[in-house]
C-alpha cells in the first residue's frame, strides 16, 4: 500500500508544481497573453518560444494529471472508507460539499482562476460510478472529452449566436487594445477591496450572447476535467498509477502517448504560428484548441508513465521524497500558490501585474517551486497532514484527530 500512494502522491506532486507554469501567466498578465504570444509584450526577449514551449508541453497538460489524480482519489478513499467500515456515500458528499465552499471562497476572495469548484461538481457523478467497469469508465472518459471539444469550438468567430458586440468583446479579450490593456493592468494594480467589487460585479457586464460563451467556456472546462478523472478510475482500476504493469508497457504507453499527444498538439502550434494566431483558427473545428484538447490526453499518459518508471528506480529519492509530500499536502499548495501568485502581482500585494516578462515568470516560478519542495517535507516532519486538508479532514469526518506527529 505505501509503494502505491508513493506513486500517486508523487504524479500528483508534479502535476501541482507543473500547474503553476500557466497559473502564473494567468495571475501576471491581460488573459489573452494565456492563449496569445502577441496579446501582450510580444516583443520581449523569448517571449514567443517560452510561450511555445509551455503551449506543447505545459497547457492543459498539468491540470489533465491533476484530473486524473482526483478521479483515482474518489476510489482510492472510498475503497479505504469500505475497508474501515465507514459510511463511504455521506463521506464522499460532505468531502466534496465542503471542497465546493473552499473553492467559492478562493475565487471569490483570492484568485478567479479557481479550479476546485469545478472539481466538486464533478465529483457528483463519480461517486455512483465508482465501480463501472473499466470498459464503460473509458467509454464515459471518451464522451465527455468530446463534448468538451463540442463546446470548446462552439463560440468561434462565425457563429451567429455572436452579437456584433460580443464578437468584438470576444476579438478584444484574444486580441486586447492598448486601451485594455492598461485598464486592465490598472484593475489589478488596484486596492484588495476594489478589486473584490470588480469582480463580484463583473457578471453584470455580460450580455446574453456573451454569458452564452461564458457558459460553452464553463462546460467545456467541466468536462475535460470529468473526462481525465473518468480516465483516472480506469487507470486507477487498472493498476496503472500504482506501478503494476510492466516496464516494457510502460515504455510503449510513454512512445504512444508522446507521438500521438505531440503530433495533435504541434500540429495545432503549427495553425497558430501559420496564421499569426488568429482568433478564428483558436476555436475553429480541429483548430488549435480542439487538437490540444485531445492531444493533451495522449501527452498526461506520457507523463504519468514516465513518473511511475521514475518511481521505481531507485535514484534521486530525495527529490522524490520532496515530490511526494507536495502531492500529500496538494490542497494546501494550490492555494498557497494562488496567495504567493495574488501578492506578488495585485495591487495589494507587490503590485508586478503587467510588469514582468515570461522569462522573469520562468525564474519565478522556479523560486516558487524551491519554496514548496523545501516546505511540504519540512511541514510533513512535523505534522500529520497539510493545514487545509487537516480542516477540510474534520469538516470531513465531524472529529479533530491529533495534527502533530
Amino acid at each position: 500500500m505505501s509503494e502505491r500512494i508513493s506513486s500517486i502522491d508523487t504524479v500528483r506532486g508534479v502535476a501541482l508544481l507543473g500547474l503553476l507554469t500557466m497559473n502564473l501567466v494567468a495571475m501576471s498578465m491581460p488573459m489573452g497573453a494565456y492563449l496569445n504570444p502577441f496579446a501582450f509584450r510580444s516583443d520581449d526577449v523569448l517571449n514567443y518560444q517560452i510561450f511555445s514551449l509551455f503551449y506543447i508541453f505545459c497547457d492543459q497538460k498539468f491540470m489533465g494529471m491533476f484530473s486524473l489524480l482526483f478521479g483515482a482519489s474518489v476510489v482510492l478513499l472510498v475503497e479505504r472508507l469500505d475497508s474501515s467500515g465507514r459510511p463511504a456515500l455521506r463521506t464522499h458528499y460532505v468531502r466534496n460539499g465542503w471542497l465546493l465552499l473552499i473553492g467559492l471562497l478562493h475565487g471569490i476572495f483570492l484568485w478567479e482562476g479557481d479550479v476546485l469548484v469545478i472539481y466538486a461538481f464533478a465529483a457528483l457523478f463519480l461517486y455512483p460510478l465508482r465501480n463501472s467497469s473499466p470498459a464503460i469508465l473509458l467509454t464515459l472518459a471518451i464522451v465527455a472529452i468530446a463534448m468538451a471539444v463540442v463546446f470548446a469550438t462552439s463560440f468561434n468567430i462565425d457563429n451567429p449566436a455572436y452579437t456584433v458586440e460580443g464578437r468584438r468583446n470576444a476579438l478584444e479579450f484574444y486580441a486586447p487594445s492598448d486601451q485594455s490593456i492598461a485598464d486592465t493592468i490598472a484593475k489589478y494594480q488596484s486596492g484588495y477591496t476594489e478589486l473584490l467589487a470588480l469582480q463580484l460585479n463583473a457578471s453584470e457586464n455580460w450580455t446574453a450572447a456573451e454569458g452564452d460563451q461564458f457558459l460553452s467556456i464553463l462546460s467545456a472546462h467541466f468536462f475535460r476535467a470529468l473526462g481525465m478523472m473518468f480516465l483516472g478510475m480506469v487507470l486507477y482500476r487498472l493498476g496503472f498509477l500504482q506501478g503494476r504493469w510492466s516496464r516494457a508497457a510502460y515504455f510503449k504507453t510513454i512512445k504512444l502517448g508522446a507521438v500521438c499527444g505531440l503530433f495533435l498538439i504541434v500540429f495545432g502550434w503549427y495553425q497558430g504560428h501559420r496564421s499569426g494566431w488568429a482568433y478564428a483558427q483558436f476555436n475553429a473545428p480541429l483548430g488549435m484548441h480542439s487538437l490540444n484538447i485531445i492531444g493533451t490526453v495522449f501527452l498526461v499518459l506520457a507523463y504519468v508513465s514516465a513518473i511511475v518508471l521514475w518511481c521505481q528506480g531507485e535514484g534521486a529519492s530525495k527529490l522524490k521524497r520532496r515530490l511526494q509530500a507536495v502531492g500529500q499536502t496538494a490542497l494546501s499548495n494550490y492555494l498557497a500558490q494562488s496567495l504567493i501568485g495574488t501578492s506578488l502581482f495585485y495591487g495589494y500585494g507587490l503590485g508586478w501585474f503587467g510588469g514582468v516578462s515570461r522569462w522573469q515568470l520562468v525564474l519565478i516560478m522556479f523560486c516558487i517551486w524551491a519554496l514548496q519542495l523545501w516546505f511540504a517535507k519540512f511541514w510533513l516532519q512535523h505534522f500529520r497532514q497539510g493545514p487545509v486538508e487537516y480542516i477540510w479532514r474534520c469538516l470531513s469526518y465531524f472529529n479533530l484527530p491529533p495534527l502533530r506527529r
